[in-house]
């Protein structure tokens, strides 16, 4: 109430702030008061220092799982005979090879992305003075330049196609022979070794990876006791960090578990296209899903999203979105 007093010839009140002052009775109309203490982290619409790598990040994840989507529904459309390395490309790129080839990619990019999620809350968090910082530069480099040859070496040795269909179509006696116009059966190897190998190579590295991240970051937020964190912050790392981990074992059901089932299909040579739609059909949602679980876990998304579509029905809805920009604009007008 006194900063709102403006006698004559006594300066207008102005208050300094800087990232990290405690402020306190903020706003009687809103109700903090009473000894209620905000810390403030960013002035405006800026995202706090600590978390702004970590908006990139989840954009990051959120890219390739959309991207993966794209490539199952839309450009590739795999219709896959496992466990013959072989079936139609029906989407919009006639070319299985490619379609097959990107699938596996961008399959593995989005694993990585979620490693260098936990990578980042454990490096912002607990690991800038130790020994981590000089290595996690050139650790994702290598590891992002590793990816896109994970599976190329099965394309070294494509066999003759006509032949080779031949031989899948004998392997397989149930299988149908479609007729798709222009869209001929693509086998990428008569020999399972050199793909499955590629790929359970692949997938060791990264689940090494991600165990071991995600292992410090929990052990550290929760177990750690050297941590210098106010409760406030010890609480909003620990819930956001639960959000993550339940957008993990999302990705977790939708790609690695279809990933292990078609590589054990493959090596105990069992062949069911029931099962092969399925997997496929799985990891079609792993865009879908992501979007979601991030939107219904992580409270900001859930109430901005929330606040656009539910506006007309839900006014306090809206009203609690405004209260909370008001907040902010006060904390940037009173710096």
């Amino acid at each position: 109430m006194i900063a709102t007093q403006m006698p004559s010839g006594i300066p207008q009140h102005r208050l300094r702030l800087k990232i990290g002052a405690q402020v306190r009775n903020l706003s009687v109309e809103q109700s903090f008061c009473n000894g209620t203490q905000f810390t403030v982290e960013s002035f405006g619409d800026d995202t706090p220092s600590h978390m702004t790598n970590v908006k990139w990040l989840l954009m990051n994840t959120h890219f390739w799982s959309s991207f993966s989507d794209f490539i199952i529904c839309y450009l590739g459309l795999p219709y896959l005979y496992i466990p013959q390395l072989a079936g139609y490309g029906l989407g919009l790129v006639n070319s299985p090879a490619l379609a097959i080839y990107s699938l596996v990619t961008v399959t593995a990019y989005s694993g990585l992305s979620v490693i260098a999620i936990y990578e980042n809350r454990y490096f912002m968090l607990f690991g800038q003075k130790t020994w981590w910082r000089k290595y996690r530069k050139p650790y994702f480099i290598i590891v992002y330049i590793f990816v896109p040859f994970i599976f190329v070496p099965p394309y070294f040795n494509i066999p003759e196609q006509e032949s080779a269909r031949a031989k899948v179509l004998e392997s397989i006696p149930c299988l149908p022979k479609y007729t798709l116009d222009d869209r001929k059966m693509f086998v990428l190897s008569l020999d399972f070794i050199v793909p499955v190998v590629s790929v359970t190579i692949g997938l060791l590295i990264l689940a090494i990876s991600f165990i071991i991240f995600l292992s410090l970051t929990f052990w550290n937020i929760w177990m750690g006791e050297a941590w210098a964190a106010s409760r406030q912050t010890i609480m909003l790392q620990k819930a956001f960090t639960k959000g993550v981990t339940i957008q993990t074992l999302y990705e977790f059901f939708i790609l690695f578990i279809p990933v292990v089932i078609v590589l054990a299909m493959i090596v105990f040579w069992y062949h069911d296209q029931v099962i092969n739609n399925i997997l496929f059909l799985i990891l079609s949602l792993n865009g879908v899903g992501s979007t979601f679980i991030m939107i219904f876990v992580h409270k900001p998304y859930r109430t901005f999203t929330l606040s656009i579509f539910c506006y007309p029905c839900c006014p306090k809805l809206h009203k609690k979105v405004k209260d909370v920009t008001q907040m902010k604009t006060q904390l940037s007008a009173i710096a």
